[in-house]
């Protein structure tokens, strides 16, 4: 029997770029089955070139589309799309970029090759669309080959933290289901799905580009954290996650070392926090023996800098 193929798009202020991102999925050379898009009470008309489009088009079986009652913030809205996917894959989609046209076959391909994998990642090519479009770092850059391969990510220090964006991952519906009662409310869509598939060995990386990605100035992952009351909300959702992921691989009998490394970065977290937040310039010290818990070293000298000024 043929899987069923869901497609999840969270909708804000995507009147500009909704139809190409459409086009491109219903041009696939691999059908999907559904469609599901839920809009966060966008200010611009993306809900009436929606609602235009599926009635023009006559989509109304594949397209499902609401608006929410009020707004959620970009990752609470994604998880509404999610949940109310069917499909036995579900693939993450940004309602700005642009789909190649054998990405759903390429990447379920692998899937199905490959039980154990519970959410793939992909290569991406980026393009602009404003000159103060945010470029994508150089450290994710550096890791594409566009060969083809498919790479088992392990559990370390350096894969916690999320090493590809939310937008080219696809996810086994079976996964989903086994980790649906871990996320909780603002917790982003893409980190969430990321480090539980990470602490249970079913997280794999897809080295070919799927989708061509729109830079522009309304980009929300790729604003950098320099200012302190951002980095302290940054820090404190960090550790928060490092906690939820640590509570769920307690509930998977994962590993004493896997509960004992979350445990460092969890502690790591809180030095860095009160070094900020109280100016506790000691930690910085301390977080010399702590710098594999960093994700980039560069946030050292930054994070000191916040506490000496205050």
């Amino acid at each position: 029997m043929e899987p069923v193929i869901s497609v999840a798009i969270a909708t804000y202020n995507g009147e500009k770029y909704i139809l190409e991102q459409l086009e491109s999925i219903l041009s696939q050379t691999k059908e999907v089955s559904e469609i599901v898009i839920t809009d966060d009470r966008s200010s611009d008309n993306t809900a009436e070139v929606i609602r235009s489009f599926i009635s023009e088009r006559g989509l109304d079986g594949l397209v499902s589309f609401s608006v929410n009652e009020k707004n959620l913030g970009y990752g609470s809205n994604f998880m509404r799309a999610l949940n109310k996917t069917r499909g036995d894959f579900v693939f993450f989609c940004d309602q700005d970029d642009v789909w190649m046209p054998t990405r759903v076959r390429d990447m379920l391909n692998i899937m199905e090759s490959n039980p154990e994998i519970g959410l793939l990642g992909s290569e991406f090519e980026s393009f602009k669309s404003s000159a103060d479009a945010p470029d994508v770092p150089a450290w994710e850059l550096r890791k594409f080959t566009d060969d083809g391969s498919v790479q088992k990510m392990v559990f370390n220090s350096h894969n916690i933290f999320i090493g590809c964006q939310g937008c080219t991952m696809l996810m086994r519906r079976e996964f989903l289901e086994q980790i649906k009662n871990y996320w909780y409310e603002g917790w982003a869509h893409d980190e969430y799905v990321w480090k539980l598939a990470l602490a249970m060995d079913k997280l794999y990386f897809y080295h070919k580009v799927t989708l061509k990605r729109r830079l522009h100035s309304g980009n929300v992952t790729l604003h950098k954290e320099h200012q302190k009351n951002k980095r302290l909300k940054y820090l404190k959702d960090l550790k928060k996650s490092h906690e939820k992921t640590l509570e769920y691989i307690v509930n998977c009998n994962g590993s004493n070392y896997r509960r004992n490394l979350l445990k460092r970065h969890i502690r790591a977290t809180e030095l860095r926090i009160e070094l900020i937040e109280k100016g506790k310039l000691v930690n910085a010290f301390v977080l010399l023996g702590y710098l594999d818990c960093y994700h980039k070293k560069r946030s050292v000298p930054v994070e000191l800098l916040m506490a000496v000024r205050g």
